[in-house]
Formats: C-alpha cells, structure tokens, sequence
C-alpha cells in the first residue's frame, strides 16, 4: 500500500468520528505510512457536516476545530480546480478533480452513487468496508 494515494471521502472521515474511532484511523495511516490527499473543498465539507445539528450528540462543536486540525495533520493539502463536471451529484465532482489533480490512486467512499458513477468513469474507488479490509 505504500506506493498507493488515497482519497477518503468526507463520509469515510465523519463515520470514524461519530463511532469514536478516529484515533485507529489516525494510527492506521500513521502506521502504514498512507498517503492521504485533501483539498479545501473536503475540508469544508467536513466541517459542515459536523456542525449540522444532529451530529452534536457526536461531537462538541468545539472539538470540530480539533478534528480538523488532525485531519489537515494527516492529509497532504492539494489545491484544486474545478476542472470535471461528470458526476450527477455536483458537489462531490472535486473529489474527482482532486484525485486527478493529486495522482491519486484510490478513492474511499460510503456513498453507493458516488462508488458506481466514479467506477463507471474508471476510477479505482473502494468502499468503506473494502478499506478496512485492505488493513486487517
């Protein structure tokens, strides 16, 4: 896996942190040396997500700061373009122009029309469960 780049979507990051288990994720890509990719654009999306209403039973609004700041730790930052319009969920097409911005190799999402639209377009994306089998 050293040699693979990855993207985890902002589904990937926000279900290891309302299951308290960021800190695997953390020692994961710690661990096995991962290369992780952001961009502006996942991090805002990450910080909305968190700070809707109903994810406060999971995270104080004043640890998403501190979320952020170990997300921005783990990842190397990558400035994008919005340079592809394919996909029929408009917001998650930075994801694409971030993999190709980025030489990424692998995308990580949970979100089912995102893993078929993206496959479709020859991307190579995993979902969540097929992650974390990679690391087992």
């Amino acid at each position: 896996m050293k040699n693979e780049i990855f993207i985890l979507d902002s589904n990937i990051w926000i279900s290891y942190i309302i299951t308290k288990r960021l800190h695997r994720l953390v020692a994961l890509v710690q661990g096995s040396q991962l290369i992780i990719l952001t961009s502006k654009q996942l991090i805002e999306e990450i910080r909305g997500v968190l700070s809707r209403q109903k994810f406060k039973k999971y995270i104080k609004t004043a640890d998403v700061n501190e979320v952020i700041a170990i997300h921005i730790k783990l990842c190397r930052m990558i400035e994008i373009n919005e340079a592809r319009n394919w996909l029929s969920d408009k917001k998650d097409n930075f994801l694409l122009n971030l993999y190709d911005q980025g030489n990424a190799t692998i995308l990580v999402s949970g979100d089912k029309e995102l893993l078929r639209e993206a496959t479709e377009l020859n991307y190579h994306i995993l979902s969540f469960k097929e992650f974390e089998l990679l690391f087992r």
